[in-house]
C-alpha cells in the first residue's frame, strides 16, 4: 500500500533535511579552525593566535549586521552580560589553543565535548532544571569515556590533558549563562556582542602577557600569519552561523548525533596534517561519549528545555 504525504510533512522532512546539511557543514569546518591555530601555535602563543580569532570575528560579523541594518543593528539590550559572555567564551577558546599545542587534534576535542554533560550540571545546579536518573547515568558515562582518554596516572598523562576539560567547563558556564538570558537579544546580535566582549577581554590580558607561561606577550604576526588568523576568524564566523542556521530547521535530538561529525573531521585532519591517530583507547572514550552527549542532548529535547 502505498504511503501518503502531505505538503506539511514534504516541508517538514526538508526542513531536518537542510538543518542536518547546515549542521554537518558546520561541524565539519570547526576543526579546520582548529588545525590552523594547532599549525600556527609553533610561531605564535596560544593567547595571540585567540586574540586573532576573535578580532576578525568581530570584525566580520560587525560589517555583516551594519551592511544588513545600519547602527541600529547592534543595539543590545545587555551590554555587560555580553562582555561576561565573551570573556567565559574567549577563556575556552585559549584554553583549547593552548592545549592544541601540546596535544593531538581528535583528543582534545574528543575531551571537550564532555561539555553537555557538564552543562546539564550547571542547569541544575544554577538554573533549577529538573535531572532524572537517566541523565544523571549519561552524565557518568560521559566522563568515564574522557577518564579513558586523559589516563591519569598513566605513562603518557599530562597536564595539558586538563586543558581541553576546563575548556569545557567554560564552555559550558557559557551556555547557562546564554541559556538564563536565550531572550535577551537576537542570535546574531548575541553572537556579535560575545564576540566583542572577547576580543575585549583577550587585549586586556595581552597587556599583562608577560605574567603567563611561556613568553605570552604580543607577538608580531608575518603577513602570511595574519592571513591565517583572518581565516580562524572567518571559519569561526561561517562555523558557528550554519550552526545556528541548522539549529532553526530541525531539534536538537535530530542534530545532535551529526554535531559528533566534529570528531571525524578532526580525525582525519589530525592525521593528514599532522600525523596523528588516536590510540585504541582513545576510540573506546570517543564511544563513550559520543553515546552519553547525545542522549544527553535528545533527553533535554524531550524535556522541553530550549538552548540558544
Amino acid at each position: 500500500m502505498k504511503q501518503m504525504t502531505t505538503p506539511e510533512a514534504n516541508s517538514l522532512s526538508a526542513s531536518y533535511r537542510n538543518g542536518i546539511i547546515f549542521m554537518t557543514l558546520g561541524t565539519f569546518m570547526a576543526p579546520g579552525m582548529d588545525a590552523v591555530a594547532k599549525h600556527l601555535g609553533d610561531s605564535l602563543s596560544p593567547l595571540v593566535i585567540t586574540w586573532g580569532r576573535f578580532a576578525f570575528q568581530s570584525v566580520l560579523m560587525l560589517t555583516l549586521l551594519i551592511g544588513s541594518g545600519g547602527l541600529r543593528a547592534l543595539h543590545t539590550h545587555r551590554f555587560g552580560l555580553h562582555m561576561v559572555r565573551g570573556a567565559l567564551l574567549a577563556t575556552a577558546t585559549l584554553l583549547f589553543f593552548w592545549a592544541l599545542q601540546h596535544l593531538p587534534l581528535t583528543e582534545c576535542i574528543a575531551i571537550f565535548f564532555v561539555q553537555p554533560m557538564i552543562l546539564t550540571l550547571l542547569s541544575s545546579w544554577f538554573l533549577g532544571e529538573t535531572i532524572g536518573t537517566h541523565r544523571r547515568v549519561a552524565v557518568v558515562v560521559g566522563f568515564i569515556g574522557a577518564l579513558i582518554i586523559i589516563r591519569p596516572g598513566g605513562a603518557e598523562f599530562s597536564f595539558y590533558y586538563l586543558l581541553p576539560l576546563a575548556a569545557a567547563l567554560f564552555y559550558a558556564i557559557y551556555l547557562a549563562v546564554t541559556r538564563a538570558f536565550a531572550l535577551v537579544d537576537t542570535p546574531a546580535i548575541q553572537q556579535m556582542a560575545s564576540g566583542v566582549g572577547g576580543a575585549l577581554f583577550l587585549s586586556v590580558l595581552l597587556g599583562f602577557a608577560e605574567f603567563f607561561p611561556n613568553s605570552w606577550a604580543w607577538q608580531q604576526p608575518t603577513a602570511v600569519e595574519w592571513a591565517w588568523l583572518f581565516a580562524i576568524g572567518l571559519l569561526a564566523a561561517i562555523a558557528h552561523t550554519l550552526v545556528v542556521m541548522g539549529m532553526r530547521r530541525a531539534p536538537a535530538s535530530v542534530l545532535a548525533p551529526f554535531g559528533y561529525s566534529e570528531i571525524i573531521a578532526a580525525t582525519l585532519l589530525g592525521w593528514w596534517i599532522f600525523g596523528d591517530w588516536p590510540h585504541a583507547l582513545t576510540w573506546l572514550g570517543v564511544l563513550f561519549i559520543v553515546a552519553a552527549g547525545g542522549y544527553v542532548a535528545w533527553r533535554e529535547t524531550q524535556q522541553r528545555v530550549v538552548v540558544t
